[in-house]
């Protein structure tokens, strides 16, 4: 057992040996694409969630989009990579009629973040907080942070269900912990 083990690990290492040698236009080329591709800004991936919720006896639609936008800042992490920040836009309906429609960027936040806290972060995303909100008040949960890394301030995003203008607050008892990976 030991000799077949043995020789079946010198043919893979005389496998690989004989291909590394090897040279041509196509592995050129895919060098050349992958060092093209790492040039440019990073995107997070568009993400789009949908939402319902009855509250109050009213029966509420929600939709959340988070897209990279390239006529935004970009943004330079610790090791010089550079990414899109990201735009949220939320819409919201009420029985069927449109309560709300906002697009949110980083800025927004802007007034609760030292602009040195905020440096190499972007908006991460956003999501609906069902369990604390009510049929006066729709809640969202907010997040900046560096890219990759998904850690950053939290904030609580407050609708009125009656319609009107939104407040935006830290989150001081932030859940770093939460089940939903990306937001």
């Amino acid at each position: 057992m030991n000799y077949i083990f043995k020789t079946a690990l010198f043919v893979a290492a005389l496998a690989l040996a004989a291909c590394g040698g090897k040279t041509g236009q196509n592995a050129e080329t895919q060098d050349t694409a992958a060092v093209q591709q790492e040039t440019g800004p990073h995107a997070d991936n568009e993400l789009n969630r949908e939402y319902e919720a009855t509250l109050g006896g009213h029966r509420f639609e929600i939709n959340i989009k988070r897209t990279a936008d390239a006529t935004l800042p970009a943004v330079s992490d610790e090791l010089g990579g550079t990414f899109y920040d990201n735009r949220v836009e939320i819409t919201a309906t009420r029985d069927g009629e449109e309560l709300f429609t906002k697009q949110f960027t980083k800025s927004d936040f802007a007034d609760f973040v030292p602009a040195a806290d905020s440096k190499g972060c972007v908006l991460l995303g956003m999501a609906f907080d069902q369990e604390n909100s009510s049929a006066a008040t729709l809640r969202f949960g907010a997040q900046i942070g560096q890219p990759g890394i998904e850690e950053g301030p939290a904030f609580i995003v407050e609708i009125p269900a009656g319609g009107g203008a939104c407040s935006i607050v830290r989150d001081m008892r932030q859940d770093t912990m939460g089940e939903e990976g990306e937001q």
